[in-house]
């Protein structure tokens, strides 16, 4: 070995800058790798504007192997870290000299049962040949994990479970006793797998019964109507009072890797309503941070109504995200990811 300690190099097709949940994450733990004084590079998105251009997170995955290579020589990389899943990165090749961890956010296998997504089975067999060439995989959720077994034939010892972590400091300063009455929040894409359609067929009995009820959303940019306001995206220091003064946080998702907003709403104190799929149901504690209830626009309606109005069943959640948000501390998911780069070095 050329150095005492291993040399990490990031590879995520949300990193740097950080959009979405997956980015939010990977940044999260970039700095709290080198805060234990882990030293990190990432390949960045300079080096991907072409393959964004002609192919988004595919052109990534397969333009890299012009590039790669040469990353890992300049950097002394000794453990590249992928992140993988639906729009993550898929490897054709795995590069020489240097051990491999993918991590898997959820993948396309348990993506193309969802309703118009079956066009993803193209990617399954080489998602699947991603995890197989690993030197060691991590899931971010047992659901992640129970795919990775039944779906791809991974054995069990091949995979750790490491839950997402983030820094609670400005979640736990944003926690209000004084929220804004009625009010929801969606954070998300207006997709198929984060069950937009469904909260949007459930707010107009939402207005009926509660005609005060708001909803924010925040992910992309709409003209404003039927008690709805879209903010577009939120910067990191704009989301946590955003949902530190909100009432209730809805996630209405049919499939998620692990459920970061639900997490994030958690640490600022704010119930979630979520619903009872992959991902969701290992982050939110039925009747202690939330209420799980099937994807269903009327279970979502009624759901909305009740915890809107029923105060002592809100002031309940609202205790119990206060105990619980420790769980998602960001020491723990470092601690576990330095465990794993040391094993896999030395």
């Amino acid at each position: 070995m050329t150095s005492s300690k291993p040399v990490i190099g990031f590879v995520s097709s949300d990193a740097p800058p950080f959009i979405g949940g997956m980015g939010r994450h990977v940044g999260s733990l970039i700095d709290g790798l080198r805060k234990e004084g882990m030293t990190v590079h990432v390949y960045d998105r300079s080096r991907r504007e072409i393959m964004y251009a002609i192919g988004k997170n595919l052109g990534f995955s397969f333009g890299i192997r012009f590039r790669l290579q040469a990353f890992i020589r300049k950097n002394n990389i000794s453990i590249l870290h992928v992140h993988s899943g639906p729009g993550g990165v898929l490897m054709p090749f795995f590069p020489r000299g240097v051990k491999v961890v993918v991590t898997a956010n959820h993948t396309y296998a348990a993506q193309c049962r969802l309703p118009g997504q079956v066009w993803k089975k193209i990617f399954v067999a080489l998602e699947k040949k991603t995890y197989q060439r690993a030197d060691a995989i991590i899931a971010i959720s047992e659901d992640t994990a129970e795919s990775l077994r039944r779906d791809y034939g991974i054995p069990a010892s091949r995979i750790t479970v490491i839950g997402c972590g983030f820094d609670l400091t400005p979640w736990i300063a944003a926690d209000s006793d004084t929220r804004k009455k009625d009010s929801c929040v969606f954070v998300g894409r207006p997709d198929t797998r984060k069950g937009w359609d469904i909260l949007l067929a459930a707010w107009p009995s939402v207005r009926s019964a509660i005609p005060t009820a708001t909803l924010t959303v925040v992910g992309w940019k709409e003209e404003a109507r039927d008690g709805m306001t879209f903010l577009g995206r939120v910067s990191d220091a704009d989301l946590p009072p955003l949902l530190g003064f909100s009432r209730l946080v809805v996630c209405p998702s049919r499939l998620e890797g692990f459920g970061l907003a639900a997490a994030e709403s958690v640490a600022a104190g704010t119930p979630v309503l979520a619903t009872l799929v992959p991902g969701l149901q290992r982050v939110i504690q039925p009747g202690r941070t939330g209420i799980l209830i099937p994807p269903h626009p009327v279970s979502i309606a009624q759901s909305i109504v009740h915890m809107l109005r029923d105060d002592a069943l809100w002031n309940r959640l609202h205790e119990g995200c206060r105990t619980y948000r420790s769980t998602f501390d960001t020491k723990h998911e470092i601690s576990a990811h330095v465990d794993q780069f040391r094993a896999l070095y030395f």
